[in-house]
């Protein structure tokens, strides 16, 4: 009888994933709302943006151009340019603080380029089911491979910066296309199927086949390890749009979870 068995892999926490931003320092400045002696930087923003010029951000807090918001008693440089990069600094007035930070003013496809950065860190490494399990595995006995449904789901990220004349972003969007197995096997192809795969359970019995099989014809001991080095995969296909360009497609993008998977041998035992 084929055994269910759902093997969920332990994934490695995800850190938020900051674009680099150019630490500028700022001028002595005076009144409330000046910099005095501080080293002022921002970086692309993630997560949703501000519906406008002046609303607020998801954190409550709103960006006006310093040069508007009228904050300074002493003239200060408002723009500047670094390294070819026009940068614009913005006072963020939050309920409770404010802060000054220079802003690159990057178009579209920069910031389509930071979100698809961010997305990489986000997309989820498949965790691996398997019947029989996968240290139970059977030779000439098709494995069932499949991964959490909830893994295989689109993930997007939206990149954003205030700019003069309002805010501008763009959303990058991971959109999974098929599950890959690689069995590990020597001689062996990947074997692709389309979505999640189907998850057995013990009504299916032996007999029923899944679009998302693989059969192993050798034993795992023909290996050093006495194990074959599967891989789990699911590849993405990314695409970007945003309100200050057209977007487009930037290809694919894979996420892997690797497994051993231990296959036997059984002989059968024929008698007169």
């Amino acid at each position: 009888m084929r055994v269910f068995v759902a093997v969920a892999l332990t994934l490695s926490s995800l850190a938020p994933v900051c674009a680099a931003g150019v630490v500028v320092a700022v001028g002595t400045g005076s009144g409330s709302g000046g910099s005095s002696g501080g080293t002022i930087s921002a970086g692309v923003q993630f997560g949703t943006p501000p519906a406008a010029k002046g609303k607020a951000d998801s954190s409550g807090c709103t960006w006006m151009p310093a040069g508007e918001a009228q904050i300074f008693d002493a003239l200060v440089v408002t723009e500047k340019v670094v390294n070819g990069v026009k940068y614009v600094l913005f006072y963020r007035s939050c309920p409770r603080s404010g802060q000054s930070f220079w802003v690159a003013q990057i178009g579209s496809v920069a910031l389509a380029s930071s979100a698809s950065n961010a997305i990489q860190q986000r997309l989820p490494a498949p965790s691996v089911g398997s019947a029989p399990a996968v240290d139970r595995g059977v030779v000439n006995v098709g494995m069932w491979f499949w991964t959490n449904p909830t893994q295989y789901r689109p993930v997007s990220v939206t990149a954003w910066v205030p700019t003069l004349t309002g805010i501008a972003w763009a959303t990058t969007t991971a959109i999974p296309v098929r599950l890959v197995f690689g069995s590990g096997e020597p001689g062996s192809s990947p074997t692709t199927c389309q979505g999640p795969g189907r998850a057995w359970l013990p009504q299916f019995g032996d007999e029923l086949a899944s679009s998302c099989m693989y059969t192993y014809l050798h034993s795992s001991e023909v290996t050093p390890s006495k194990v074959f080095d599967a891989k789990l995969s699911i590849v993405w296909s990314v695409s970007w749009r945003s309100n200050v360009g057209s977007g487009g497609n930037l290809g694919q993008l894979v996420s892997t979870t690797n497994q051993a998977v231990t296959v036997d041998e059984i002989q059968a035992v024929v008698r007169s």
